[in-house]
């Protein structure tokens, strides 16, 4: 794992917050074989092979993820924000809210499974 990723989680000043980045994080390593992570444009910045995953940041009251090339994915009705970008999929995970990170680390994988 990259020490940039580790210390942007770190400084993040919600706790919940920095507990749910470490969740997607470990989500994400565990799905997705080989990716590469930095942080890059103030977020944590996922790859595969050079190509973009997802990405995730904090915001004000939830975490911000956007799976990349992910027009082919489908999740439960209100899992995903709607979009104008049919290959990005967005993800609002709301602070004190219920969320099933089971369905997340399943689409990280068949995003994965895709490349």
């Amino acid at each position: 794992m990259n020490q940039q990723v580790t210390d942007y989680i770190q400084n993040i000043t919600n706790e919940s917050q920095v507990e749910v980045c470490n969740r997607i994080r470990q989500l994400i390593h565990e799905n997705i074989p080989n990716v590469e992570e930095q942080v890059k444009y103030k977020q944590a910045f996922y790859s595969i092979q050079g190509k973009q995953a997802c990405v995730y940041f904090p915001a004000k009251d939830w975490i911000n993820v956007t799976l990349f090339q992910a027009a082919n994915l489908d999740a439960p009705a209100g899992f995903f924000e709607k979009s104008d970008h049919a290959d990005r999929k967005t993800i609002k995970i709301r602070n004190g809210k219920e969320f099933d990170f089971d369905v997340l680390a399943g689409l990280l994988k068949k995003l994965a499974e895709a490349q």
